[in-house]
């Protein structure tokens, strides 16, 4: 949890230690989806999905079967 500060035009979040972004991270983009706001270092975005994202096994559909498409009628 954390403080928002507020003046006449804008909004401030102070992020603990703990969720701060990296050094080097200069702006973010701010998401709105429903009554949330997700905050993401700019050009990172699907970083994180594609890094840290859940992994398949080697042999996730080795055995899997060539598949032939139908013919199709000529138009």
């Amino acid at each position: 949890m954390c403080n928002l500060k507020q003046d006449l035009r804008t909004q401030a979040v102070r992020l603990p230690l703990d969720v701060r972004f990296p050094e080097g991270v200069h702006k973010v983009a701010i998401r709105v989806k429903g009554q949330e706001r997700i905050i993401a270092p700019i050009g990172q975005t699907w970083d994180s999905f594609f890094l840290d994202g859940p992994r398949v096994s080697d042999d996730f559909l080795s055995e899997r079967a060539s598949q032939q498409q139908p013919g199709r009628e000529a138009l």
